[in-house]
């Protein structure tokens, strides 16, 4: 019996058998290898834009659970694998000629009602996301009759759009009072409710309900006589604030929700994960998701690694599954504890021997981690996953590139000074337990060396003394010059570029940056935000007008929008957001591209910027075991429930961590991880070979390839000549590759990029 030691090694031995067995014990409503060719493929070959094979399985699996009586259903789809046109053809298969409300982020609106004139040009395509949408909501009460598929658009802001509100209670001597019972608002430390709290911003913090109990006389029929009940009161103690003259909104999901009750046949959730909270757009999605008699949700990232992710969102689509496993609105610390991971921080000071009251508390936090049983339990009967690999035949070829690059002599000296006074300045906050100055810390650190033409200075931000400060140094800085030759390669063979920044109002670097590209000769553009429902179309108008290069933050095209006119990426900063980094990279890789995408990714070495990166490549390498692919390394990153970013960017800074291991290596483990999740590899065999002169920006340099028998593999090998490098690409069997690989002279990494 071969040896198990961990649990990869077991499930690559008893995979397959747990596979059948899962399989026979489910109750599979779709299976595309084994039902026949139906009605719904019939209806989805008449369209004018015909989904993919592997699209059509998707959209009949979710046809068939609502016909089997589930009320919502997720689409869980990789960016750019076409979740709009499966909705789309989902809402077509419910029924002959459905009426279907779109909620989606404001600036998907118009892609989301061009999408489907090019589907189905005979439906009816009408845009909620005006300032008229109340008096065009007003008008579908008139009753008519349905000829054609109906399609209602609006954005998620425009739907929780309401009117001003202010608290409501009695200001008495004692305290405020309920003015419904009367009796005196208290939490449950038995403090004064704080109802007039208000935020940065001004505006009142929450509307509370009255949590007091009451009696109340009741009939009870057994009995034949009157009887005593205790329960809460639950007066609404808030009102329309009466102050503001001008005229009230009224929120359209509740005018939808009182005035067209199931007008609506089907509510189509894009960026469904975007409602997960209390927020009010959350507000809006739930009152939506009751009034039409099905939900179909969207998304690329249904949680992004806490329990606590899926509370809010899987009781307002499946309420019954969440009553049933005894789960209460408001106790989502008890689904946490079930189905997630919770830190319980006792703080115990010392005694002093004069009183007897233990002055001990306890600090609950949530922590990144999912048990499987939410899976099982939750999502497997509701959920249709879909990755990019499926459709593997129908993508261009993807190919990422991370490039190091030293600082000049000046510009290192200038950062090594500033991010030691930064180091002991950030000691120094910590031990009198001052964390408010981690952000702006690591902030100025990762932005410096991109913007040492202006210098930096970092006050505290309570008592507003200087911190640190780095000098200005003038000059094209090394990061600059690869920017340019960049730009300088990809223009000239028709690849349009889009970089990337992270740009505000102290650290924006786009002005400089679009002057360096102009005076190359270029034309360049930078993306601000503003108007978010005519962004995509915006950016059409450039490229129309021959845009060569766009710069905008990652976080404007991160959802939704298909950038297929810039196969060429870099990011030029890439900040420490695995979600905006994973979206954002993917924004031209489309099933509907046409030529191959290649993303740079640039850093300064020596820097907290590849610092970032490393935790990038490794929180990455780690999500991929939600997707498929368990190695031990990614299992015990997900169960060691790691801190933010942020936290562990100023353990790195202040510890030492060490930063040998090569970013280069780090992240080709992780594309590594990437490429065995989509085309299903089986174990391999590492070949290595002696290394000889690394080059003076990659910190190690080897080969690694999959023995897989005699079948033909496509390769990618990569030689370093001086800072660059030269990327070759064959198609060869094994004994072929590593007769290659022990013929080459120079260092050499060969990876597996398609099988």
């Amino acid at each position: 019996m071969e040896e198990i030691n961990s649990l990869k090694d077991f499930l690559d031995s008893y995979g397959p058998s747990l596979a059948k067995r899962v399989n026979d014990e489910l109750e599979v409503i779709h299976d595309p290898l084994r039902d026949e060719k139906s009605e719904m493929d019939d209806i989805m070959d008449n369209l004018n834009k015909k989904p993919f094979p592997v699209q059509k399985e998707v959209v009949k699996g979710v046809v068939k659970s609502f016909r089997g009586g589930n009320k919502s259903v997720y689409i869980t789809a990789e960016m750019g694998s076409g979740k709009t046109l499966m909705g789309i053809a989902s809402a077509l298969l419910l029924k002959e000629n459905p009426r279907v409300l779109v909620l989606c982020p404001p600036h998907l609106v118009r892609k989301w009602i061009k999408e489907i004139k090019e589907a189905t040009p005979n439906s009816k395509v009408l845009n909620l996301n005006g300032k008229h949408c109340l008096s065009m909501l007003e008008g579908l009460r008139i009753p008519r009759p349905l000829t054609t598929p109906e399609f209602y658009i609006i954005g998620r802001e425009r739907a929780k759009t309401t009117y001003q509100w202010r608290p409501a209670v009695i200001q008495e001597r004692l305290g405020n009072s309920c003015p419904k019972c009367g009796g005196l608002l208290l939490d449950v430390d038995q403090t004064p409710l704080p109802v007039f709290e208000r935020n940065t911003q001004g505006k009142y913090k929450k509307k509370y309900a009255c949590q007091n109990m009451v009696t109340k006389w009741s009939w009870d029929a057994e009995t034949g006589a009157h009887r005593i009940e205790y329960r809460r009161c639950g007066e609404q103690l808030w009102q329309a604030d009466s102050d503001n003259h001008r005229y009230r909104k009224y929120m359209p999901a509740l005018f939808i929700k009182n005035k067209l009750k199931n007008f609506f046949e089907l509510l189509i959730a894009d960026e469904i994960h975007q409602y997960k909270n209390l927020s009010g757009q959350g507000y809006a999605f739930a009152i939506l998701s009751g009034t039409c008699k099905y939900t179909l949700g969207l998304t690329g990232t249904l949680m992004g690694g806490y329990a606590s992710d899926l509370f809010y969102l899987i009781y307002r689509t499946h309420p019954g599954v969440m009553l049933a496993d005894d789960n209460e609105w408001n106790n989502p610390t008890g689904f946490m504890n079930k189905y997630g991971v919770l830190e319980r921080i006792t703080i115990i000071p010392e005694e002093d021997g004069q009183t007897v009251k233990s002055k001990k508390r306890t600090i609950v936090k949530a922590k990144p981690g999912v048990s499987p049983l939410l899976m099982g339990k939750m999502l497997l009967s509701n959920s249709v996953f879909l990755r990019l690999s499926d459709m593997s035949e129908n993508l261009p070829e993807y190919e990422e590139e991370v490039i190091e690059l030293m600082m000049n002599p000046q510009q290192a000296e200038a950062y090594h000074s500033f991010e030691d006074d930064m180091k002991q300045a950030l000691k120094e906050a910590l031990a009198i337990g001052d964390n408010s100055l981690l952000g702006a810390y690591l902030n100025s650190l990762l932005s410096y060396p991109d913007r040492i033409y202006q210098g930096v200075t970092v006050y505290h931000p309570h008592t507003h003394e200087l911190v640190a400060s780095g000098p200005p140094i003038q000059g094209e800085m090394p990061k600059e010059k690869e920017l340019l030759q960049i730009i300088d390669e990809e223009i000239p063979k028709g690849r349009k570029v889009l970089v990337y920044i992270q740009n505000s109002n102290t650290t924006d670097i786009s002005p400089r940056l679009g002057k360096m590209i102009e005076d190359k000769g270029y034309r360049v553009r930078v993306l601000r935000s503003g108007n978010t429902e005519g962004r995509s179309e915006k950016i059409d108008k450039w490229v129309n007008k021959g845009l060569d290069v766009l710069i905008c933050n990652p976080k404007l095209v991160e959802t939704g929008l298909d950038l297929l006119s810039f196969p060429s990426i870099v990011f030029y900063q890439c900040g420490y957001s695995t979600y905006t980094l994973r979206q954002a990279s993917r924004r031209s890789w489309r099933i509907t591209q046409k030529v191959p995408v290649k993303v740079y990714y640039l850093s300064y070495s020596g820097t907290i910027q590849i610092r970032a990166m490393k935790l990038i490549a490794t929180k990455l390498e780690t999500s991929l075991a939600l997707e498929g692919e368990l190695t031990d390394k990614g299992l015990s990153a997900l169960s060691e429930s790691s801190d933010s970013m942020t936290r562990e960017l100023a353990k790195a800074l202040l510890e030492q961590i060490d930063d040998s291991g090569s970013l280069k290596d780090m992240w080709a483990a992780y594309r590594k991880r990437e490429v065995r999740v989509d085309c299903n590899v089986s174990k391999g065999t590492p070949v290595e070979i002696e290394e000889t002169d690394i080059p003076p920006n990659a910190d190690k340099v080897t080969v690694e390839a999959e023995q897989i028998g005699d079948k033909v593999v496509k390769v990618s090998f990569i030689e370093y000549v001086g800072r660059r490098k030269k990327v070759t690409r064959v198609e060869v069997t094994e004994s072929e590759l590593d007769e290659m690989i022990k013929q080459k002279d120079n260092p050499v990494s060969a990876q597996l990029t398609m099988f």
